[in-house]
C-alpha cells in the first residue's frame, strides 16, 4: 500500500516540530508500512498455520522501522533511545516517539485506556516527559501502592534534560490483512490502571485501507480461464458487519493473543 500523506497538518504536531512535520509524518508512515511488509513477509517465511512469527516481527519492527526512517532525514539532535528493554525509540526536536498496536474497530477511534497491561517502562516513560498537567507523578518518582516507582538511568537521564522530552504516542491498527489506520497524539497518563487523557487531537496518520491499489485481470488476454495476471486480492474477506464488532478473524486470534502478550511482559 502507499502511504497516506494527504490531509491537512495539526497544528500541534506544527507547533512540536516545525519545519520538520511534514518529513517526520511521512517517515513515521513509512516505518508503519515496513512493519506491514516484515510481519507478512516472517508470516510466509515460517510456513506455519499459527501466527507467532508474525506477532514477533510487528512487535519489533514497529520501533526499529520508525527510527530507521527518522534518523534518515538527518534532522539535528535527533538520538536513538534505549529504555532498557529490548527496543530504541527516536527522540526528534526532543520528543520520544512511541508507536502500539491497537486493536481494529471499525469507525473508532484509538481508546481513553492503554490496550493492555500498563508496563513498567511505559509508566517510566509517562513519568519523565514533559505532558501538559495535570501531572500524574512528582518529579521524578511515584508512590503507587506502597511502592516507588524509581526511573531506570536510562530514563532519569532524560528526566533531568531542561526542557524535558516530550511523548508523542503513535497508535496503529494492524492485522493479517495489513495496515488498517494509524493516528499520533499527545495524551497524559490518569492512573495506575491506564486510563488516559488525551491532550492533542488523535491525528489521522494513515487511514490504510483507502490507498491500497488491486491488479485487474486482462480480460482479453487468451481464451480460458486460466489466462491473462493474476489479480492480488485482499487478504481478508470479512463482511462488513462482521467487521463492525471488532473481533477478529478466528485464524488471528492466536496473532492477537501472543502479540499482546509478549508486549505486555516488559519489565
Amino acid at each position: 500500500m502507499d502511504a497516506n500523506v494527504d490531509g491537512p497538518m495539526p497544528a500541534w504536531a506544527s507547533a512540536r516540530f516545525g519545519q520538520d512535520v511534514v518529513g517526520l509524518r511521512l517517515a513515521i508512515q513509512m516505518g508503519l508500512l515496513d512493519t506491514e511488509s516484515a510481519m507478512l513477509e516472517s508470516h510466509v517465511a515460517g510456513r506455519s498455520k499459527h501466527k507467532f512469527a508474525a506477532g514477533a516481527a510487528r512487535m519489533t519492527n514497529q520501533y526499529d522501522r520508525i527510527a530507521e526512517h527518522v534518523l534518515d532525514l538527518g534532522i539535528p539532535g535527533t538520538e536513538l533511545i534505549k529504555p532498557g528493554t529490548f527496543y530504541e525509540l527516536a527522540l526528534v526536536h526532543n520528543t520520544l516517539l512511541f508507536p502500539y498496536h491497537v486493536e481494529s474497530v471499525d469507525g473508532f477511534e484509538p481508546g481513553d485506556k492503554w490496550p493492555k497491561k500498563l508496563s513498567r517502562v511505559m509508566r517510566e516513560l509517562f513519568a519523565l516527559t514533559d505532558a501538559p498537567k495535570p501531572r500524574w507523578v512528582a518529579d521524578p518518582l511515584l508512590k503507587v501502592e506502597g511502592e516507588e516507582l524509581v526511573l531506570r538511568r536510562s530514563l532519569a537521564d532524560l528526566a533531568e534534560r531542561d526542557p524535558r522530552p516530550g511523548l508523542v504516542l503513535i497508535p496503529y491498527e494492524m492485522n493479517m490483512s495489513g495496515l488498517q489506520r494509524a493516528w499520533w497524539g499527545q495524551a497524559n497518563l490518569l492512573d495506575e490502571a491506564g486510563n488516559l487523557h488525551w491532550v492533542t487531537e488523535k491525528s489521522l496518520l494513515t487511514t490504510g485501507a483507502e490507498s491500497r491499489l488491486y491488479a485487474v485481470p486482462d480480460q482479453r488476454a487468451g481464451d480460458n480461464f486460466a489466462s491473462g495476471d493474476l489479480p492480488e486480492v485482499a487478504l481478508s474477506t470479512r463482511s462488513e458487519a462482521a467487521r463492525a464488532t471488532g473481533a477478529p478473524p478466528q485464524s488471528e486470534i492466536e496473532y492477537d493473543t501472543f502479540a499482546s502478550a509478549a508486549e505486555g511482559n516488559e519489565d
